[in-house]
């Protein structure tokens, strides 16, 4: 993972940490996709935006990391 990718992961992931969705979806590109696996695809901004407001109701932590030179993120439940 390059550094600009990975300090746009990590300024991303610090916004959702804060609870701030609007400066989480800045980081990402209006024809956005999150694809949970053997669930559903959100395709664009709003259909994430409107994911995160009825999901997120506590903000999750994010970890970026590299591990064997594969790109990892891991995503951790605040307590």
């Amino acid at each position: 993972m390059s550094d600009k990718n990975k300090a746009i992961l990590e300024e991303a992931n610090a916004a959702i940490a804060e609870g701030n969705n609007e400066g989480f979806l800045s980081c990402c590109t209006d024809d956005t996709e999150w694809t949970f696996v053997g669930d559903k695809t959100l395709k664009g901004k709003e259909a994430v935006r409107q994911y995160m407001a009825m999901t997120y109701i506590e903000p999750p932590k994010f970890m970026v990391s590299k591990e064997s030179g594969l790109n990892k993120i891991q995503k951790f439940r605040m307590q």
